[in-house]
């Protein structure tokens, strides 16, 4: 499957705004988390994405990746966080569509067998690719964000699937667009470290709340 994504630019650049504000990082992180429980790859298949965009200047490395991933407020580890200038926040949109896109057919089989679990009332993790995915999202959350241990694991299959319609959205012609309108429009959320940063958000929703789907 052939994906072209012919802009660099997004619409609706934000005025003023000039880092990404904690929520913004957070839902970044969690999509390419997503992305990464479906397919099994990680910073290799962001970086080649990146490459592939002409986007090495923002996402060189496998450094600068841990950098901006790890500035996600949720995260266990506050080694890497740091701010993310909106330029950068821009790129990792550019590249979440590109990957999403990539592997659309997957992530609409999933939603198939999702779909039919639930017709069937049935457990979604006896579905072979949801729960492949599943299991994979709350293994990788539980061991990289601050509050995994504490979320019982109905609070983080939820986020997981809505993440996964999430990205269906964004695997769309148009869905880095939806992205980053979506992330520009997206309610604060009430983040641990926030108050350390400039980028302070106004209280919210719990985070398990605040990742609606677009």
């Amino acid at each position: 499957m052939t994906v072209e994504h012919k802009h660099t630019l997004l619409d609706n650049r934000p005025d003023g705004l000039s880092t990404a504000t904690g929520t913004i990082k957070a839902q970044l992180d969690l999509l390419l988390l997503g992305l990464e429980s479906l397919s099994g790859e990680s910073s290799e298949a962001v970086l080649a994405a990146a490459q592939a965009l002409n986007l090495q200047e923002r996402i060189g490395d496998r450094v600068a990746l841990w950098r901006l991933r790890n500035a996600n407020p949720l995260r266990r580890s506050s080694g890497g966080r740091k701010k993310v200038d909106i330029e950068e926040a821009r790129a990792l949109v550019l590249v979440i569509g590109h990957m999403a896109a990539q592997q659309q057919a997957r992530i609409r089989s999933t939603l198939e067998q999702l779909e039919a679990a639930v017709e069937q009332e049935r457990n979604p993790f006896h579905q072979p690719l949801v729960g492949d995915y599943l299991d994979e999202f709350l293994s990788h959350y539980r061991s990289r964000m601050v509050d995994g241990d504490m979320r019982d694991e109905n609070s983080i299959t939820e986020l997981a699937l809505r993440i996964l319609i999430e990205l269906m959205f964004y695997s769309s012609p148009k869905g880095t667009q939806r992205l980053w309108t979506a992330l520009l429009n997206r309610p604060e959320m009430d983040l641990p470290g926030d108050q350390e940063e400039d980028d302070v958000a106004q209280p919210a929703n719990s985070s398990s709340d605040a990742f609606p789907a677009s």
